[in-house]
C-alpha cells in the first residue's frame, strides 16, 4: 500500500490490520525526501538514500495488544513488568490505590497462594478491583504476646497472618465504604478465628 510520508518520496509502507485498532503504518520505507539530505548537509543531486523504519513499537504493541504506543515508555513498575515478555497486556488502572491491611487467623500450614485464591474467590464479579493480595507477616501461636492470643482466641494450631490487600479498580475510583466492605468480605474469607474485626 502506497502512503505519503514528509520525510521520504516513493514511499511504501505494509500496513497490519488489528481488529481492535485501525490500519497501523508498519515497516515504513521510501527515498529520503530532498529537504531531508539538504537540511543534513548534503547535496540531493549528488546523494540519495533509502529510509527504513522497522516499527518494532508497533509490533510489540500488536503482538501484547496494548492499546496505546505512550505504555510501551511508562515508568510505572506494574507497567515495566509487562514489557519484560510476550504475555498478553493486561490493563492497569491509573486510579490511586487503597490499601486495606487485616489481620487473620489461619491454620499454621495455610499457604499464601491458597489464601490468596480464597481471597480472589471472594469478591466474585469484584474481581477487577483487587489489584494485589500480599502475605506481610505470620505468626504462629507460640510467639504472640499473651494479649494478642487473648484478643484473637486462636488455638495453638493457628497463626495471626496480617495481609494487605491493594484495591485498585481500573475505571473508577472506590468510596470508603466500598472498599471497607470488599475487605471485610475477604475477610472473612480468610479468617479462621472466633473473633470477627469487621469495619464496614
Amino acid at each position: 500500500m502506497t502512503s505519503y510520508l514528509s520525510a521520504t518520496e516513493l514511499t511504501d509502507a505494509l500496513n497490519l490490520r488489528d481488529l481492535s485498532n485501525p490500519d497501523q503504518g508498519h515497516h515504513e520505507c521510501g527515498l529520503i525526501a530532498p529537504h531531508i539530505l539538504t537540511a543534513a548537509g548534503l547535496d540531493p543531486e549528488v546523494w540519495s538514500g533509502l529510509a527504513l523504519g522497522m516499527g518494532l513499537d508497533r509490533a510489540l504493541m500488536l503482538r501484547k495488544g496494548v492499546p496505546d504506543i505512550r505504555l510501551l515508555r511508562a515508568a510505572d513498575p506494574r507497567i515495566e513488568q509487562q514489557m519484560l515478555n510476550l504475555s498478553p497486556w493486561q490493563a492497569v488502572s491509573v486510579m490511586p490505590p487503597i490499601r486495606r491491611d487485616i489481620s487473620i487467623v489461619v491454620d499454621l500450614e495455610a499457604d499464601a497462594e491458597t489464601l490468596g485464591d480464597r481471597a480472589r474467590a471472594a469478591l466474585g464479579d469484584r474481581i477487577d478491583d483487587l489489584e494485589s493480595v500480599k502475605f506481610l507477616a505470620v505468626t504462629a501461636h507460640a510467639d504472640l504476646p499473651g494479649g494478642a492470643q487473648d484478643r484473637l482466641r486462636l488455638r495453638p494450631d493457628q497463626a495471626n497472618a496480617l495481609v494487605r490487600l491493594t484495591l485498585r479498580p481500573l475505571s473508577k475510583t472506590l468510596t470508603d465504604s466500598e472498599a471497607n466492605t470488599i475487605r471485610d468480605d475477604v475477610y472473612r474469607a480468610l479468617h479462621e478465628g472466633p473473633v470477627l474485626e469487621l469495619i464496614g
